[in-house]
């Protein structure tokens, strides 16, 4: 190939790689699913390897850890409703992150925003329940949750928006005063016990009503109630028509007349209130007790993978969150089953099927052409 202007010969490069451009949804999809199928076939392999479990075993336990052993009625109830409230809890706190995601702001500070809701709920239900009448309790614990983790999120957006600083750092540090504030709080009220008792346990004051037989059931249909919002926020209103804007382009957006600092700060606040709730909902109708550790449980950080394999839509994290859990707590599972297969092997499972679903979305979007391949195409179509 000859250079137009010098007239120099240019070396081809051996492979190189081009954007798609309109790939078919139906496409997609069907690479999505091969992906998914052939990272479970390799799983199965490797715990075939490591352990010496059969693939149908193995996925029989995983299957028995996530929905319960086929037949038993108990088993199936118990687990359902395990994965039912963690999977939600996941879905929540990405369905609180795409937002932000989509507006290129990357808010990794979600682990935080979970904790300072869940504290501040604690607080009211430790040290208000007596003084708060029924139905008022429920309002002031709703209130502080969601304005603590929106407070959460609009110190980093002011400052991203205001003075430009680094919101991935910020957020991310941010998480750690979270923890340190929830720990004061935590060794301040347990005093000289080994561990801190689950809040109110002989009044409830605080606990949110049973549904079902659950008090997390609410819990459960809030989670969910809030995807289902998230996702006609962002598709049809003028706000989440904004987000989209300034996630693409920022000097598009305010050639546009969009007021991208506005758009920033409202946006993360939106993001951080709704992980207060989750955090709040957690401590009011599911572990009704605090702790740096398990009350936000890791969660920040997984629902970032969440929502960045659903793609931003908030219906797609439904299945997505499932099958999070089904890889968390099958391999729990499998671990009990068998004792040869060890704890850590897990996580290697769950990475495992997330380099196959990300990988797969490199295949989607990109295509690779090897050097002589638009000859051959030319030729072809000559």
């Amino acid at each position: 190939m000859a250079d137009r202007t010098t007239g120099k010969e240019i070396r081809e490069p051996l492979v190189r790689i081009e954007k798609k451009i309109g790939m078919p949804k139906k496409t997609a999809f069907l690479i999505r699913a091969v992906a998914l199928v052939l990272a479970l076939l390799v799983c199965g392999i490797f715990i075939n390897a490591v352990s010496g479990i059969s693939l149908g075993e193995a996925f029989k336990q995983m299957w028995e850890g996530t929905f319960g052993i086929v037949g038993n009625q108990k088993s199936i109830e118990i687990r359902c409703w395990n994965t039912a409230i963690f999977g939600a809890k996941l879905l929540c706190i990405a369905v609180a992150l795409t937002p932000a995601f989509k507006m290129r702001f990357w808010n990794i500070g979600a682990e935080g925003q979970v904790l300072v809701g869940a504290m501040a709920t604690a607080i009211i239900m430790h040290d208000f329940a007596d003084a708060l009448a029924g139905p008022l309790l429920y309002l002031v614990m709703l209130l502080v949750c969601v304005l603590a983790g929106a407070i959460w999120g609009f110190i980093p957006a002011f400052f991203k928006a205001k003075f430009g600083t680094n919101e991935t750092l910020f957020t991310l540090m941010m998480n750690y005063v979270a923890m340190k504030i929830v720990d004061c709080f935590y060794n301040l009220w347990k005093g000289k016990k080994s561990a801190l008792e689950a809040l109110n346990m002989d009044t409830h004051k605080g606990y949110l009503p049973d549904i079902a037989g659950h008090g997390y059931t609410l819990n459960i249909i809030i989670f969910v109630a809030l995807a289902i919002g998230m996702y006609f926020y962002l598709k049809k209103t003028k706000h989440g028509f904004e987000i989209s804007m300034v996630g693409e382009s920022q000097n598009t957006a305010r050639y546009a007349g969009i007021n991208v600092p506005k758009v920033i700060i409202r946006t993360m606040i939106l993001s951080g209130a709704i992980c207060g709730l989750c955090g709040g909902l957690t401590v009011a109708g599911q572990s009704h007790a605090i702790s740096s550790d398990t009350t936000a449980g890791g969660y920040g950080f997984t629902a970032i993978i969440v929502a960045w394999l659903g793609q931003f839509n908030t219906l797609a994290m439904i299945g997505i969150a499932v099958l999070i859990q089904f890889l968390e707590q099958g391999t729990g599972q499998l671990g009990n089953a068998y004792p040869a297969f060890a704890t850590g092997a897990g996580d290697v499972l769950i990475g495992l099927v997330l380099f196959f679903i990300i990988g797969c979305e490199f295949f989607i979007n990109y295509k690779v052409i090897l050097r002589g391949s638009h000859k051959k195409e030319g030729g072809a179509e000559a």
